[in-house]
């Protein structure tokens, strides 16, 4: 927005040097009206190139899980949200129904979003890979690495002020981790807070573990309260 004033004064300054001592008639209105089209229009640009992605990561026969999925479940909600929720993979839910965090797991990541004051529409959904491991498995370090593209032009076109990472799988990937999975815990990096491209990112506990876990909410809670507090 800085840099929008600074452009209208310097066309003042411009109407003001050509000798101008008012302004010309519907000279705002005017401005107003094309910088609200300029909006507009960015933001149809934004929605298609976000259904571009979506297109590729529907067409997508990188890995093998493309062999057993029964839909790609892409991400979800508003591209000017200013808070992002990057999960693991997409359940059996998920892969019946091609959108991510439904059934449960996702009535509980719904509460919570409402809790934190939005609604789910408002903010960003999505996973770090796109279609269903068998057996419900971790995602394995290549599907990771072959689907990571998509997941950094999701990030780089909603461009959120806070992401929070759901389990150590998403967390794993936008802290650059090396290593195997299984060996880390996300009750030992949750509560920390660490940047991707500048952008604040909060681990915290998966809601299918939460399921299990619910005294754990508490925590979860905690971690959800320091986005708030990052957003503000």
């Amino acid at each position: 927005m800085g840099r929008e004033i600074e452009n209208i004064l310097d066309l003042l300054n411009f109407y003001k040097a050509l000798g101008f001592k008012e302004l010309p008639k519907n000279f705002l209105e005017s401005l107003l009206r094309n910088k609200i089209t300029e909006i507009e229009l960015n933001g149809e640009k934004e929605k298609k190139t976000l259904s571009a992605i979506n297109e590729k990561i529907s067409s997508c026969t990188k890995c093998s899980l493309s062999k057993g999925r029964t839909k790609v479940v892409c991400g979800e909600g508003s591209i000017t949200a200013k808070l992002m929720f990057i999960g693991e993979a997409p359940g059996v839910e998920e892969d019946r129904e091609g959108r991510p965090f439904v059934g449960e797991a996702g009535k509980l990541l719904t509460n919570l979003i409402e809790k934190m004051g939005f609604k789910r529409q408002q903010v960003y959904i999505t996973n770090t890979v796109k279609c269903h491991p068998p057996d419900n498995r971790d995602p394995l370090e290549e599907e990771i690495s072959l689907c990571f593209d998509y997941l950094k032009e999701e990030i780089e076109i909603v461009s959120p002020k806070v992401i929070i990472t759901l389990g150590k799988v998403a967390t794993y990937v936008l802290m650059g981790m090396k290593g195997k999975i299984k060996d880390i815990a996300i009750s030992k990096i949750r509560g920390n807070v660490f940047f991707y491209n500048n952008i604040p990112v909060i681990p915290t506990f998966h809601p299918a573990y939460l399921l299990r876990n619910r005294k754990d909410k508490w925590l979860t809670w905690e971690d959800a309260q320091e986005a708030l507090r990052r957003l503000k």
